[in-house]
């Protein structure tokens, strides 16, 4: 048996409305379908998030009912077109710069470490060539 195709990443998160706010207004996520289910400590709110036509590709999770887990357990890569301006929006929108611009040029990229704003880490990336 193997898989078939990639879902979607899923962030467990404190605060689902906010994020919701960070990633469609600082990386330009829209929001796919929204799910509200399930009863005590399996009452869940979640929200899927894509990038152009693509479908589903991150999704927040918010067990409503048990705490959220620390942030630092998985990193979340993005390909971007403009690192700087993306940067720029990820602090305007209550991220935090982890690393600032990072030039790869063995690797023909230039890349930067963000966290959202409840420190959940993002790696920036866009192509050089």
């Amino acid at each position: 048996m193997t898989a078939i195709a990639f879902a979607a990443a899923k962030l467990v998160v404190a605060d689902i409305d906010r994020l919701e706010t960070f990633y469609c207004g600082a990386l330009g996520f829209t929001v796919t379908a929204r799910i509200a289910d399930g009863e005590g400590a399996a009452q869940i709110r979640e929200i899927f998030l894509g990038l152009g036509n693509a479908p589903s590709q991150l999704a927040l999770i918010h067990y409503v009912n048990l705490p959220a887990p620390q942030p630092g357990g998985a990193i979340v890569a993005l390909m971007v077109d403009d690192i700087a301006a993306t940067l720029a929006s990820v602090l305007a929108h209550g991220g935090s710069d982890l690393s600032g611009v990072i030039d790869a040029p063995a690797y023909n990229l230039r890349l930067a470490f963000v966290a959202d704003p409840e420190g959940h880490q993002l790696e920036l990336m866009q192509r050089t060539a």
